[in-house]
């Protein structure tokens, strides 16, 4: 592929890549913040405002500057391997990886926290019939929110450090059904989403 074309297919994939993860560090902020904030006093209009700038604006700001930091030394792309980000030269790959991590690492908080609140709002309701329950809707949303939140992208770092075949599948596995769970987590099964329910 002529070195343009593979720089713009680089471009777009890290900003849509980025976007992906900024839009899933939104998702686990706005349950964090309805959450935490029970009475919500931001309306919808400033809501959606603040999320298309960070979703949008951040990783366009990132791609950019890495093109920008990178291009003047040939280093913004891997030159034989494939359309990507270079680590040889210049550490190009690295405006997309400490991002993504660190958005990984967050959401893997909020989920903690989340979860800890849901269980200090269940322990003093919880009687030993319901704590089977309790475990179960604990299971459901960690398993729900798994997916929303990319915390499956965790087992990147898996990847990188090392050679076994089984991360790299399970890596693979979990991150290309990504999409499917979000569908069916994220919309089908969600009551308020689904017009199932309405037949």
């Amino acid at each position: 592929m002529p070195v343009r074309a593979c720089t713009a297919v680089t471009f777009f994939m890290h900003f849509f890549y980025l976007a992906l993860f900024f839009w899933m560090l939104l998702s686990a902020l706005l349950l964090l913040y309805r959450t935490l904030v029970v009475f919500s006093r931001m309306s919808r209009s400033v809501m959606m405002a603040i999320a298309f700038i960070i979703g949008y604006g951040a990783p366009l700001l990132i791609a950019v500057i890495t093109v920008a930091v990178t291009a003047g030394n040939n280093g913004y792309i891997q030159e034989a391997k494939a359309c990507w980000l270079n680590w040889d030269k210049t550490k190009a790959l690295l405006a997309f990886v400490i991002p993504a991590l660190t958005i990984v690492v967050i959401n893997i908080l909020v989920l903690a926290v989340v979860l800890y609140k849901m269980l200090r709002r269940g322990v003093a309701v919880t009687t030993h019939a319901e704590e089977k329950h309790t475990m179960l809707v604990i299971a459901r949303c960690v398993g729900i929110l798994t997916p929303l939140f990319g915390l499956t992208w965790g087992f990147g770092i898996g990847t990188m450090v090392s050679t076994s075949k089984g991360i790299h599948i399970v890596f693979a596995t979990l991150n290309s059904l990504q999409g499917f769970f979000i569908l069916v987590f994220g919309t089908l099964l969600d009551n308020k989403v689904c017009m199932c329910t309405v037949f």
